[in-house]
């Protein structure tokens, strides 16, 4: 299936499943969700477009979906039912990781619930993502700990709906590759955040987990108060309840932590012995 046939079928989908009060589109500024918002607009259906602020995104990238998305809403994080932002979070959470995203769930994953949304996660972005389907749902986290490892009954799934305790969601370019993403955003002469033209070929959060640590020093060499916001709630966080008695300093837990490795296998670097684990 070439491009233009994928570009058909989305549309048809969008147009078969439009709901009366129309899509969630879950917008990060990013080239996937650019593509499903133009696709939206291509097939003519209702929706709109939501941003959760992570409030350590690339400066950037906010600056670019407020000029080019300016319908766009914006949300900003809650957690016990307070504001919060990512700094707080650390000296509450601890940093995360590949293996605790606590970031993820409290950042991004709370909106939608109740609504049929649009996201543009794909298959090609990682094996655990090629593991899901086009058509999915999702439930909050009472209710997924709950039905683990389980099959909801379809009543129960429609229950949970109208109590806004789930979430259904169509993965709608899940099986696009890259190259068709930017054959796409090439075809129709969409605007994208630059950052994509100087070497990045994730946008997001910065320094996130899932990048790799190339990136992650480069974001942080990019942002440097970002850099300096996170070792100062590394220092908060070790002084209240977060123990790194190895390190020497704030700054050594940060560069362990944007290394991505064990701390087993940073001292053994830093001692330059080499082991297997």
């Amino acid at each position: 299936m070439n491009l233009d046939q994928k570009i058909e079928r989305e549309i048809r989908i969008l147009r078969e499943y439009e709901p009366p009060e129309g899509y969630y589109l879950a917008f990060s500024g990013g080239k996937d969700s650019q593509v499903c918002e133009h696709l939206l607009r291509m097939s003519g259906v209702k929706y709109d477009s939501h941003y959760n602020s992570t409030t350590i995104d690339a400066p950037d990238l906010m600056k670019f979906i407020r000029k080019d998305y300016p319908e766009t809403n914006w949300h900003y994080p809650i957690y016990m039912k307070k504001p919060t932002n990512f700094y707080q979070l650390i000296t509450r959470k601890g940093l995360p990781s590949r293996k605790f995203r606590w970031c993820c769930q409290v950042f991004k994953e709370g909106g939608g619930y109740g609504r049929l949304m649009i996201d543009g996660v794909r298959a090609a972005e990682s094996p655990n993502r090629a593991k899901r389907q086009k058509f999915e749902y999702f439930l909050n986290k009472y209710y997924h700990a709950k039905f683990k490892d389980q099959e909801v009954p379809p009543e129960q799934l429609e229950k949970l709906l109208a109590k806004n305790r789930a979430k259904q969601i169509i993965h709608i370019i899940f099986d696009w590759s890259t190259q068709e993403v930017w054959e796409f955003i090439k075809k129709f002469e969409l605007n994208y955040c630059k950052l994509y033209d100087e070497g990045y070929t994730r946008i997001g959060c910065v320094g996130c987990p899932m990048a790799s640590e190339k990136q992650r020093k480069m974001e942080y060499e990019r942002y440097p108060r970002i850099r300096a916001n996170i070792i100062r709630a590394i220092t908060e966080g070790k002084e209240r309840k977060f123990k790194y008695e190895k390190f020497k300093d704030p700054e050594e837990v940060f560069d362990w932590w944007i290394s991505g490795i064990s701390q087993v296998k940073y001292f053994a670097a830093k001692q330059q012995i080499t082991i297997d684990i």
